[in-house]
């Protein structure tokens, strides 16, 4: 299904070939649970998220949607060199 004004394009997501401040919204959509699968898990993380930050506007959002709970979750996005407010929503008893 094609949708006009969309583009889809496959990247690295550590590693994103957007500008600084490009998107209003960064929507990770169990991206977290994948990378946390992997190797290098934590730091692959964070250098994750670092980019999505990077590419949000100084206003934007990032919204992750994930199975983890948010105990396994949170702490990666309170990190040192991360600056946005987390706010957490549960929609489903974990």
């Amino acid at each position: 299904m094609k949708k006009k004004l969309m583009i889809y394009e496959v990247m690295d997501v550590c590693d994103l070939k957007y500008p600084d401040n490009y998107f209003d919204v960064v929507i990770d959509k169990s991206t977290i649970d994948a990378i946390l699968c992997g190797d290098n898990a934590f730091l692959n993380t964070a250098i994750m998220l670092k980019e999505g930050q990077r590419v949000l506007k100084v206003d934007g959002k990032y919204i992750a949607i994930s199975y983890g709970k948010p105990s396994t979750r949170s702490f990666h996005f309170e990190r040192k060199f991360l600056s946005w407010t987390l706010k957490e929503y549960t929609f489903a008893p974990v």
